[in-house]
């Protein structure tokens, strides 16, 4: 990682931007990297895009978009569009991945979903692009183009078409409930727990640049079904039930219909994204995740409803 962290300074000095020590903090599935930066006894956050400019003026646009809504995000201090760089708000080290254990997880999964509830009952912006279902479905094309290559797999084109065409009859489902402002990446990877605040600001919220507006059962599916740890099936029907409770004129058949159809297509994508990142861009860390996701769908199209996907 010293390379980065050279390549990193040379980008810093261009811009006079003075530090006091840089330290990698993480880097993610896209071309994001993160550091801690250390200056006048503060430490902040500093996030590098090298994949050009608009990505930056993006996630300042959804970043402004979410503090708006009161959603707890992080406070964006200086920005280098230019150079893909921005300095934020240090959230800290109580990141969910890293201090979620079965004796804190359901308190923690509901501030979670206290922030999705309060988000929800917003109306869905319009400034934010329609997660429809054409969308949904050229995610679902990445488990066909980059899994099945991963595993050596061929599988007769007609035998593509016609799960397409059945999956795609389901995804009409999701789309007839509510439409809401969506993260479209929530999971506990992406959530910090602040203690020290109130309400739903207790919850944090990072990498959301990729929001969009669409099924209210998304963000919920994704903290639920989650590549990265295991979450008991009573945990999960008590945290749908939970969200429900909270939630007026949902038909919670429909609901939990739905919610599956949607954990299809997210793990099927999540599937073909795991495996490209392996075979194109030479990150396999994410393949430790792979036998939970293939368990999880697995799962979800052993419901009755779903026979016709199931093969």
């Amino acid at each position: 990682m010293n390379k980065a962290i050279e390549s990193l300074e040379s980008k810093l000095d261009l811009i006079n931007f003075s530090y006091d020590k840089l330290e990698f903090l993480a880097g993610d599935a896209s071309n994001r990297k993160y550091f801690k930066v250390f200056r006048d006894k503060m430490i902040n956050i500093l996030m590098l895009d090298n994949s050009g400019k608009k990505n930056i003026v993006n996630f300042i646009k959804k970043t402004i978009f979410f503090k708006k809504l009161g959603i707890n995000v992080p406070e964006i201090y200086e920005s280098f569009p230019g150079n893909g760089i921005l300095i934020l708000e240090d959230f800290g080290k109580k990141k969910f991945s890293e201090i979620i254990v079965k004796k804190n997880e359901e308190k923690l999964y509901k501030v979670a979903i206290d922030s999705l509830l309060f988000l929800h009952k917003k109306e869905a912006s319009q400034e934010l692009d329609l997660f429809d279902k054409n969308t949904l479905f050229r995610e679902v094309e990445l488990f066909f183009k980059w899994y099945l290559l991963f595993r050596g797999k061929k599988v007769k084109e007609e035998q593509i078409q016609n799960f397409k065409n059945s999956f795609f009859k389901f995804l009409d489902e999701p789309m007839k409930l509510p439409v809401v402002n969506i993260h479209r990446d929530f999971h506990v990877d992406n959530l910090f727990y602040l203690e020290k605040r109130t309400g739903i600001k207790k919850c944090g919220w990072i990498d959301y640049q990729d929001a969009l507006k669409g099924s209210i059962v998304y963000d919920l599916m994704s903290l639920i079904e989650d590549a990265r740890r295991d979450v008991d099936e009573g945990m999960k029907r008590k945290l749908i039930l939970y969200y429900l409770s909270k939630t007026r004129n949902i038909n919670h058949e429909h609901f939990n219909f739905s919610l599956k159809i949607i954990a299809i297509q997210r793990h099927l994508k999540v599937l073909g994204i795991f495996s490209r990142l392996h075979i194109r861009d030479k990150k396999s860390s994410y393949l430790s995740h792979v036998p939970r996701v293939v368990q999880m769908l697995k799962l979800n199209l052993n419901s009755y409803e779903f026979e016709s996907l199931r093969e």
